[in-house]
């Protein structure tokens, strides 16, 4: 799957290590796992299956069109797929967040 960023900063919070270790210490290992997963998936219907940790779930309400996957007990993933179908070849990461 392509994925790309919301913006430059989180782009470089969830692709460069030393930016993981420095920002966001506690999500390091997690983030890592679910920026691959994403990468490696072939379509957002895949990511459960091959990325069964990540607890990948569509949102509703306010934040329908949005997936999130696991980063900690409250701390999320957010992306948004396209199209907005689980045959998405593409997503946007589009924030980490405890919305909890």
């Amino acid at each position: 799957m392509r994925v790309d960023y919301k913006d430059n900063k989180l782009a470089k919070l969830c692709t460069d290590e030393r930016e993981m270790q420095k920002k966001r210490p506690d999500l390091k290992k997690k983030l890592r796992l679910r920026i691959k997963a994403l990468e490696n998936s072939d379509t957002l219907g895949d990511l459960p299956e091959d990325d069964p940790g990540g607890a990948w779930h569509d949102l509703t309400g306010k934040r329908a069109g949005t997936w999130a996957g696991e980063l900690s007990g409250n701390w999320r993933l957010l992306v948004e797929p396209n199209p907005n179908s689980l045959s998405a070849v593409a997503a946007t990461v589009v924030g980490i967040e405890d919305y909890h």
